[in-house]
């Protein structure tokens, strides 16, 4: 890290398959297991049989990766939600509704500040710059996962106050917040 995060320089780049590994070691590391809980992706063979199609385009899930200063420190992804309805049950989803799922990986980028930096930049640089039609992002953290839900209320996301169930985890719950703003988008 070479200064205050608001100074540090950020970038996002497509996921390719050479990120792989790192995925698996970011999803693996315990400051992320916690919170993404994804028992399929302990082994590498389980990461690529869930993220290959996502990297190749032949998924509605588009996944990036996150750095700070060059180097890469987590992952974004995104989706259409009406792509994914079913992790989104009786809600009206306004259509180009795009929800996303990160996780700052390398711990050494945890609760300094970068996350709500990380998902406002990718918002307005990468989501709204590819999809300018797009009318609100969505997020839906563990409710219980209070630094995320910081630093989404931080970059600009509002707690609807609806929990979802999660599929992957029967008796959890997300907790809806949502971005939308109001007049032109950046090109």
């Amino acid at each position: 890290m070479t200064g205050r995060p608001r100074d540090e320089q950020l970038s996002f780049r497509p996921m390719v398959r050479e990120d792989l590994p790192r995925l698996q070691a970011w999803i693996t590391a315990p400051h992320v297991a916690q919170w993404w809980g994804d028992d399929s992706s302990d082994t590498i063979q389980a990461v690529e049989a869930k993220y290959a199609e996502r990297i190749d385009g032949t998924s509605s899930v588009s996944p990036w990766v996150m750095e700070i200063e060059g180097r890469p420190v987590g992952f974004i992804q995104w989706y259409r939600v009406e792509d994914e309805a079913e992790w989104y049950p009786g809600l009206a989803i306004p259509p180009g509704t795009v929800a996303l799922d990160i996780a700052i990986g390398d711990a050494d980028y945890v609760g300094k500040g970068h996350g709500r930096r990380l998902v406002l930049e990718f918002v307005h640089h990468v989501v709204r710059t590819t999809l300018p039609d797009c009318p609100e992002v969505w997020i839906d953290p563990d409710p219980r996962n209070e630094r995320a839900v910081r630093a989404y209320r931080a970059a600009g996301f509002h707690d609807t106050g609806i929990d979802l169930p999660d599929p992957e985890h029967p008796g959890q719950v997300r907790r809806l917040m949502r971005m939308s703003w109001a007049g032109p988008t950046f090109h």
